[in-house]
């Protein structure tokens, strides 16, 4: 699926359509090293999860796959988390700096 409604609506409607659940983890997920410098770090979080017009494409893959494609890929690619059995979806922080929160599609673009 492409990510054009934000990384957060494509994790959801694949988690729906695949009756799964999702663990990301939010040190993994690529954001530009320019929008530190002309925002927040949680802005920043927000835009990469909930906004809009950005084109990259989200795969759910088996782990080995995955990092297969992000070696040939290199940095134009990144694993950002894992299924789960749970249909909950969930951003974590691997680092423990910041609770865990439910993603929700709500909070991204809609369209009608």
């Amino acid at each position: 699926m492409d990510s054009s409604d934000g990384l957060a609506d494509a994790i959801i409607q694949i988690c729906r359509a695949s009756g799964v659940g999702a663990k990301v983890d939010r040190p993994k997920i690529p954001i530009p090293n320019i929008f530190s410098e002309i925002v927040s770090t949680e802005k920043s979080l927000d835009w990469a999860l909930y906004g809009g017009e950005d084109f990259e494409l989200v795969l759910f893959l088996p782990m080995a796959n995955a990092e297969l494609l992000v070696e040939k890929i290199g940095n134009g690619a990144a694993i950002v988390g894992t299924a789960t059995e749970s249909t909950d979806i969930w951003l974590t922080d691997s680092s423990g700096i910041y609770p865990d929160i439910v993603l929700k599609l709500e909070r991204g673009f809609q369209h009608f």
